[in-house]
């Protein structure tokens, strides 16, 4: 993996991926046994915290990746 990789989007759409994981958190939730409203309630707590790890971890690629080019770019002159 090459300091030239970078995410193919910004921070804050990989947060939109969070209405997708609170679905699938709820259908797992759902298929063991667990209650409509407990797969819901917790489902939407543990999708949504799942995206804002994602940001988290997009937020700190990004800014590695620019630190880094800088610093390339820096010591190129």
């Amino acid at each position: 993996m090459g300091s030239s990789m970078s995410l193919p989007r910004t921070p804050i759409e990989w947060f939109m991926l969070g209405p997708v994981l609170v679905v699938l958190n709820v259908v797992v939730l759902l298929a063991t046994n667990h209650t409509l409203p407990e797969a819901v309630a917790m489902g939407v707590f543990y999708g949504f915290a799942m995206a804002l790890v994602l940001v988290i971890v997009a937020t700190v690629w990004n800014t590695h990746r620019e630190a880094s080019d800088s610093a390339d770019a820096e010591s190129a002159e």
